[in-house]
């Protein structure tokens, strides 16, 4: 049974590892809506989308962990795949004894004081420290900061060779900040996973910690059958999270991750899954699993508390052209809820999205802010709400996102080549989609831009056409809270008889 059930945790993670990458590193365009539901089932995500009408996948999640202990960490978490896959190449290289793991001591005092500050900034407001440590947002951020720029470079060698089949293409969303920080977290755990299996996992991950704290209520865990051990450290030495005691008997599942690599090594079926609530004589109150139990649960209900109800700290926004996506409602609130997976920067058609480096103060360091060097926010696209799966972007009909204001163009005339060259333009007027850029007579028969704000939506059209150097005559600051444009009024075509060919 335990085979079967290993092959297809293994099979079911790397397609579910495969679809999610795909998510943040396709350059087709095309995966992100499609495999939306790969990243749905994130643990930080669902629990942030709790507070936004997203509670199903949480408790599903909860419920599970409830039951068979961390199967999240073996079966979801990217970086936890991730670790699997770079254990197994790593023991491709290594000798038969060096492949064996051994039972470590936990870490308790790290894990429980990294996931101690994390969820106490939680309670406060802050989630800074936890983007940088979830798992899920830290994959994500690699796939986009990393794989993903690869995976161009190789389309564009490929298209320098086969020019009829590829195309070149450029990486416009890079922030080097965000990039040096996902190639150091790459290779914290290729080192790490490399060396010590979940190493990653058991010591500074805050998801991990929290799932182990109520793995160890689970109704199903991993069990050492005394009757039937003889002591051969199988188990032990499969076991990639360190956590089994095969001297003593015992085994961590506060650190198990249901792998079941144990169960499948042991040649007498004396370790496995069992029900962990079997009824014995004189059988002791576990002080220990309850009160693990009520922490995590504490944990949990004051994060959800303090969410709704304590004031959030945030560091003021420093740079007056920081513009938050349609669908934030604001950047306050984007701080709130969004863990910087960058699963809005890799679905952005026109890659207008980046990495933020201190557009919106420190404690917004990696959140997704609009860009405009290099295109501008289509008028009717929804992708990157869409795809956001734990609604800190809420996700919008095109017809409502017409009319979110997620800043203001501003005009500077001195700036204008019409003002500077003496000749016609009109470029912003012509992209604008709303008209709130439009021509009014200058002098000399000249037409020059006048802005009104309250049709404005902030898409930057006007601002990356402008051919204004070496400062552009028109640029779009961003609103701190999200308002709503006034609609650009419909002309209404006049009818016309044509008696002739019309020329």
């Amino acid at each position: 049974m335990y085979k079967n059930l290993r092959r297809f945790r293994i099979v079911f993670a790397i397609l579910f590892l495969f679809a999610l990458t795909l998510v943040f590193a396709d350059i087709s365009g095309n995966a992100a809506s499609f495999f939306k539901n790969s990243i749905e089932l994130q643990f930080v995500p669902a629990l942030f989308g709790i507070l936004t009408g997203a509670a199903g996948v949480f408790l599903i999640l909860i419920l599970i962990t409830l039951l068979f202990g961390r199967v999240y960490c073996s079966f979801l978490c990217p970086a936890g795949i991730f670790q699997d896959a770079v254990t197994f190449i790593a023991n491709i290289f290594k000798s038969k004894k060096n492949r064996r793991h051994a039972y470590a001591k936990p870490h308790r005092i790290l894990r429980y004081t990294v996931m101690t500050l994390v969820f106490s900034l939680l309670i406060t407001g802050s989630t800074t420290l936890l983007l940088k440590l979830d798992p899920y947002s830290n994959y994500g951020r690699i796939a986009e900061n990393v794989f993903r720029p690869v995976i161009i470079s190789a389309n564009n060698v490929a298209s320098s060779l086969f020019a009829d089949t590829f195309y070149q293409m450029n990486y416009k969303t890079f922030t080097f900040g965000s990039i040096v920080y996902a190639v150091l977290v790459l290779a914290v755990i290729t080192v790490t996973s490399a060396l010590r299996g979940r190493l990653f996992c058991n010591t500074v991950c805050p998801v991990g910690s929290l799932l182990g704290l109520i793995s160890k209520y689970s109704v199903f865990r991993i069990t050492i059958k005394k009757s039937e051990c003889t002591h051969c450290r199988l188990c032990e030495f499969a076991c990639k999270s360190q956590c089994i005691n095969s001297k003593n008997e015992q085994i961590d599942n506060s650190r198990c991750v249901q792998c079941y690599n144990c169960a499948v090594s042991c040649k007498h079926n004396a370790i496995g899954l069992q029900y962990a609530y079997v009824k014995k004589e004189k059988q002791p109150v576990d002080a220990g699993k309850r009160k693990a139990f009520i922490t995590s649960a504490g944990i949990l209900s004051a994060v959800l508390a303090a969410k709704i109800f304590i004031p959030k700290f945030r560091t003021s926004t420093k740079n007056a052209k920081a513009i938050a996506p349609p669908g934030a409602i604001s950047i306050d609130r984007l701080k709130q809820y969004c863990t910087a997976c960058h699963a809005c920067i890799a679905s952005c058609p026109s890659r207008v999205l980046r990495p933020a480096f201190n557009e919106y103060g420190l404690d917004g360091f990696m959140l997704p802010v609009m860009d405009y060097k290099n295109g501008y926010c289509n008028y009717d696209c929804t992708e990157c709400s869409n795809v956001c799966p734990n609604y800190a972007l809420i996700s919008q009909k095109p017809d409502d996102k017409k009319k979110i204001q997620i800043g203001k163009a501003n005009f500077v005339e001195q700036n204008c080549i019409v003002v500077l060259d003496g000749t016609d333009c009109g470029a912003c007027d012509e992209h604008c989609p709303t008209k709130a850029v439009h021509m009014v007579s200058f002098r000399d028969g000249l037409l020059i831009p006048e802005v009104n704000t309250d049709l404005c939506v902030g898409c930057g059209g006007c601002e990356y056409i402008c051919p204004g150097r070496p400062e552009k005559a028109i640029f779009v600051t961003g609103n701190e809270v999200h308002q709503t444009a006034t609609l650009p009024a419909q002309q209404e075509q006049e009818e016309k008889t044509v008696t002739d060919f019309g020329f």
